[in-house]
């Protein structure tokens, strides 16, 4: 086994290091289980999105083999495009996990809103059926290529994010001292994203009236992104919130003072149930400056497919997640377990 250090940019983004080509030439990127290509910027990209991180050489590299295929990828926000090769991936903080020919994008137009982001490039941890460049996931690479002790990685993020190393992505299985108690499994049920069956959604123990029928765990998502719908359901059920429709969010009456005082919410997974503090499915607003404000929203934010809730970093701060995946069934699950230290974490 070996693992990757995460830290987090102002709470909202995790991320560490991953190295491409021989030598290998260290990135940081956001390892996000919500998509399945890996990219960094190409040397050839002159946009300042590219310019203002470490940009990729392929000409400086031994192993580096081009391909004439391109891609774009749009996201939620900013859009990439660019074409893809193969190369000699390396990871871990020891880099003990080659991955020779894994296939990546070399990115030649990158829109303005990657300039500040705290990652280079992104690491995509999804299935191949979720992927844009056609090449094989690097998860999926490692499997076939057999350079992981077991078909597993798990992803550990601090419940306290202003602590260094913030989190660990762990590769080859995963760190009984990241969780308290059991875990306990769900199966996937959408091999595109790492899917599960969702329960229900409860808040101080009463059902919410949630049409999603699915969860979605996606580290390379900040908050807990439902449908307009569903947070309206689970809102009501939470006194002392309002609704800032110019905004999209949901605001604390009372304030980051008054966020002690609101309810755990709880997501149920296949018989078993999740519960969030409120100091996890609330956000203190930030400043530029770095500075917070006594203003806090709560991070169940509506916009999102009524058919699944995303479950982003606040869900994971309090929940370690194990993924497993087994080549001759087919079958993958996600197993999940009480974040170790959650209980100290209260900001």
């Amino acid at each position: 086994m070996d693992l990757v250090s995460a830290r987090a940019s102002r709470n909202v983004a995790y991320y560490g290091v991953f190295k491409v080509g021989t030598p290998p030439v260290g990135f940081t990127g956001c390892f996000d289980t919500g998509s399945s290509d890996t990219w960094v910027p190409s040397s050839q990209c002159n946009d300042e999105a590219c310019v203002t991180h470490t940009r990729y050489y392929s000409s400086s590299s031994s192993t580096f083999r081009p391909l004439t295929r391109s891609f774009s990828i749009t996201y939620g926000t900013g859009e990439v495009t660019g074409r893809v090769g193969y190369d000699t991936v390396t990871l871990g903080d020891k880099a003990t996990i080659t991955i020779p020919s894994q296939g990546f994008g070399q990115v030649l137009a990158s829109s303005s809103d990657f300039t500040t982001a705290s990652c280079d490039g992104l690491f995509g941890l999804g299935f191949p059926d979720l992927t844009n460049m056609q090449a094989v996931p690097a998860f999926f690479n490692m499997i076939s290529q057999g350079v992981l002790d077991a078909p597993t990685f798990s992803i550990y993020l601090n419940p306290d994010p202003s602590q260094e190393p913030s989190g660990q992505i762990e590769f080859g299985g995963y760190n009984t001292g990241h969780f308290v108690g059991t875990l306990n499994w769900a199966p996937v049920v959408d091999k595109a994203y790492w899917t599960v069956g969702l329960d229900s959604v409860a808040v101080g123990g009463v059902s919410a009236n949630v049409t999603a029928m699915t969860a979605i765990l996606d580290s390379g998502t900040t908050a807990i992104l439902v449908s307009q719908a569903d947070a309206i359901a689970i809102h009501a059920g939470i006194p002392g919130v309002t609704y800032n429709m110019a905004g999209s969010y949901f605001s604390i009456d009372a304030g980051c003072a008054g966020v002690d005082m609101l309810p755990n919410i709880s997501f149920a997974i296949n018989g078993n149930v999740y519960a969030l503090p409120p100091w996890q499915w609330t956000q203190a607003i930030t400043s530029s400056s770095g500075g917070s404000s006594a203003l806090c929203i709560s991070a169940i934010i509506p916009g999102g497919d009524p058919r699944a809730i995303i479950l982003g970093n606040n869900f994971m701060r309090s929940w370690f997640t194990v993924y497993t995946y087994d080549v001759n069934s087919r079958a993958a699950h996600v197993g999940f377990g009480a974040a170790a230290a959650m209980a100290s974490s209260k900001r």
